[in-house]
């Protein structure tokens, strides 16, 4: 019971991580459409 419990929690860290990756990604990519403008642009 103890070792599922951790493993669920290690699960859940894991995503919590990626969702703070994908986050970083996704507000770095915005910032450089504003400032470089749309890809079309380049």
């Amino acid at each position: 019971m103890e070792s599922h419990e951790k493993k669920f929690h290690g699960w859940r860290l894991l995503g919590v991580i990626f969702l703070v990756v994908v986050a970083l990604a996704a507000v770095s990519f915005a910032l450089d459409v504003m400032v470089v403008g749309p890809l079309e642009g380049r």
